[in-house]
């Protein structure tokens, strides 16, 4: 699939003005995912709770690891842990995570170099799957995820345990409406394209070398219409077995990859820019 020429004059693109944090700040709960945002994102973690009392060698781990990452740590009753996680899953150990910076459309757009790989999630309402989204997004080095203001899961204890901590280390782009996204985007040159199983073309088919979006919506509804109607090309995954569909993180995390693919190919041709 080839570029064609796109059309039409530059529209009212994304305001320049920047988004806000998301009030309060967010807990992690359990020895395994406090370990994992130590590991990943030290700076955004506020404190570290664990249990008073005989501890596991999972816990004598993790003060290990708060230590060594200069984490403040606090000892505290199990029940107080038990308050904050309120009927939450906490093993004995919490770790508290500075708020989400939210930026505007307009800050990423304005960036030099111009991001080139963005994903926008319609409808993304499940929070283990905006989580597990952002992850895949981080692993395979997209520059910026787009989520609506509305009809989004927020970025929940349970959402920054799936993404592994990549919620706080990704850009992260606040947008009204993803209909109104994809147009100031096409305004600006990015191919819009959706993930859909309706969709004739196969992943592999497009030209993601290009600078571009990749539209993918909730696993229930999929894509919404009018964001279906903003998307210049729909590209599918086949589904050879029973399953009717992928879930959505793993569709996502395979797109985005043939990103990589594509683009390692292209810089192994002759005469390619280094």
């Amino acid at each position: 699939m080839t570029r064609q020429e796109k059309r039409g004059p530059e529209r009212a693109g994304a305001r320049a003005d920047k988004a806000p944090e998301e009030r309060g700040a967010t807990w992690v709960f359990g020895p395994a995912r406090v370990e994992e945002t130590l590991q990943g994102i030290p700076n955004q973690v506020r404190r570290v709770l664990v249990r008073t009392g005989r501890l596991e060698s999972r816990h004598q781990a993790l003060l290990k690891i708060a230590r060594a990452r200069g984490a403040p740590l606090q000892r505290v009753p199990n029940q107080h842990l038990d308050r904050i996680a309120a009927g939450a899953r906490h093993q004995g150990a919490a770790c508290e995570v500075s708020p989400v910076r939210w930026l505007a459309l307009g800050e990423v757009l304005s960036m030099d170099p111009k991001p080139r790989r963005l994903l926008l999630l319609d409808r993304i309402e499940d929070p283990r799957n905006f989580g597990a989204l952002v992850r895949a997004a981080d692993g395979a080095g997209v520059d910026a995820v787009l989520v609506p203001r509305r009809g989004a899961a927020p970025p929940s204890p349970v959402a920054i345990a799936a993404s592994a901590g990549a919620i706080a280390r990704a850009r992260l782009v606040r947008i009204p409406g993803a209909a109104s996204a994809l147009r100031a985007l096409k305004a600006r040159g990015y191919w819009t394209v959706g993930l859909t199983p309706r969709a004739k073309a196969r992943w592999y088919e497009f030209d993601w070398t290009q600078p571009s979006v990749l539209v993918v919506g909730s696993e229930g509804r999929g894509l919404a219409a009018g964001v279906s109607k903003e998307c210049e090309v729909l590209v599918s995954l086949p589904q050879l077995g029973s399953v009717r569909s992928l879930n959505v993180s793993v569709a996502t995390g395979i797109v985005l990859y043939e990103t990589l693919r594509q683009e390692a190919v292209r810089a192994s041709q002759p005469g390619a820019a280094t």
